[in-house]
């Protein structure tokens, strides 16, 4: 059933068989849904509220966006979703299971407060969680002087202190990367991050500085941003910026033995897009990932409409064989 079969808005949402669902309404969930509202299909987009950059005031990279918020970009997007029909729940999803229904549901949606929505396709962008070094003072700084991208954070901090925490493998190259932008660059050894002879020596060369005390706190400012570190040693080192390796988390729980479209698995009808299945994807690439798989979730419902078209139009056996006798 087509836009032009059926109204564009639902009443209930859960009587209707939506084209697509949507799960997060960050940059790549609303990317996706505004693809495909202006393709003129019904789109509900589910939401808890909780957005991955909720911690940081600007946004930085973004074109056309540089500087603003990350909620009024939500918001921005929300309002062109809806002006283009596609309709917002409130609501986390606990699960999503895929079916083969004779009315075209695909996949069904279960929230957490006990409802259950249907559609053709649904599209997962609930994005990821953080978890940083368990160290005092960190977690109550991310994004006030606390980052993880040097390229979404580094410039605004450039030719000042900055200090990169050693959490993971590669620490010592963000320190490279971030030498971009500050002469004034240490690499704090922190915890069980080990720094080979080569490593240390390629770092020395390009004038970034080690400390080996370990780091004991992340210090605040009166304005509530980082003001630097007290080291183990007892010493205090004045930072503007410090930039680390977080675990990243994808909030995907929901989708355990559920097959997701790809390669192994070209029939599913769930897409994953953002953060929750590259966390490398920053806004800009979220939402050109959304706008992708808006597409490409529109070609696969086209296509599912086609099939079921030409085969209600199949002439049966009897008819097929009489037309290829008249014609021979």
């Amino acid at each position: 059933m087509t836009h032009q079969d059926a109204p564009l808005r639902a009443a209930d949402t859960e009587a209707q068989l939506w084209d697509a669902v949507v799960i997060g309404a960050g940059p790549a969930g609303l990317s996706t849904a505004l693809t495909l509202t202006r393709g003129r299909r019904r789109v509900l987009v589910i939401d808890h509220g909780v957005p991955r950059n909720r911690f940081t005031d600007h946004m930085h990279g973004v074109l056309g966006h540089e500087g603003l918020a990350p909620g009024e970009l939500r918001r921005i997007g929300r309002a062109e979703v809806e002006a283009h029909e596609g309709v917002f729940e409130d609501a986390q999803v606990a699960a999503v299971d895929s079916v083969t229904d004779g009315d075209g549901t695909r996949v069904r949606i279960a929230t957490t407060d006990g409802r259950t929505f249907r559609a053709r396709a649904v599209v997962v962008a609930t994005g990821l969680r953080d978890e940083l070094p368990n160290l005092p003072g960190l977690r109550a700084l991310w994004g006030r002087g606390v980052y993880a991208c040097p390229f979404c954070d580094g410039y605004e901090h450039r030719d000042r202190p900055m200090a990169v925490l050693a959490n993971g493998d590669h620490s010592d190259m963000k320190a490279h990367l971030l030498r971009q932008w500050s002469a004034d660059l240490v690499l704090l050894v922190n915890g069980a991050f080990a720094l080979g002879e080569a490593e240390a020596r390629a770092l020395t060369a390009r004038g970034i500085r080690i400390e080996r005390s370990g780091v004991d706190e992340v210090l605040a400012g009166d304005d509530n941003r980082v003001r630097g570190v007290r080291l183990a040693n007892g010493t205090e080192l004045a930072l503007e910026a410090i930039f680390t390796n977080p675990a990243f988390v994808p909030l995907t729980d929901f989708l355990e033995g559920v097959e997701v479209r790809g390669t192994e698995h070209p029939d599913a009808r769930v897409w994953v897009v953002g953060n929750a299945g590259d966390p490398r994807a920053n806004v800009p690439v979220s939402i050109g990932q959304g706008a992708t798989a808006g597409g490409d979730v529109a070609f696969a419902l086209l296509m599912d409409e086609i099939a079921a078209a030409t085969a209600d139009s199949e002439p049966s056996v009897v008819e097929s064989a009489v037309s290829a006798e008249a014609a021979a």
